[in-house]
């Protein structure tokens, strides 16, 4: 029990939740392709896909673009959000583009 709670992060007294969750990519045909780490810190967020950092994002401008997203774009290193048709998508590097599972998203917006 003590090590999920680890995984997902703890709040401190104040400020920002931090911790790490999972987010579940899929392609077109809804198969799961992977899971991006985002890692939580006060004032940032570092996406992890396996060993590699793909993107060190300002917190605060990734909680107004989920909030928010409007149909635009939210890019930051090899790491870009789009939302489209109801649904958020994230491409890395700027290449295939992945839905973001819709579990995935209720947990990003809850910690954000």
């Amino acid at each position: 029990m003590r090590e999920q709670a680890a995984l997902k992060g703890e709040r401190p007294g104040t400020g920002e939740w931090i911790g790490r969750i999972e987010v579940d990519l899929r392609n077109a045909r809804d198969w799961s392709i992977g899971t991006l780490e985002l890692e939580f810190a006060p004032d940032s967020v570092t996406a992890w896909f396996g060993a590699r950092a793909l993107a060190v994002m300002d917190r605060g401008h990734l909680r107004e673009w989920i909030v928010h997203p409007r149909g635009t774009r939210f890019a930051t290193d090899e790491l870009v959000w789009s939302a489209q048709y109801g649904s958020t998508y994230v491409a890395i590097g700027w290449a295939s583009e992945y839905r973001v599972g819709d579990a995935s998203v209720r947990e990003l917006t809850a910690v954000i």
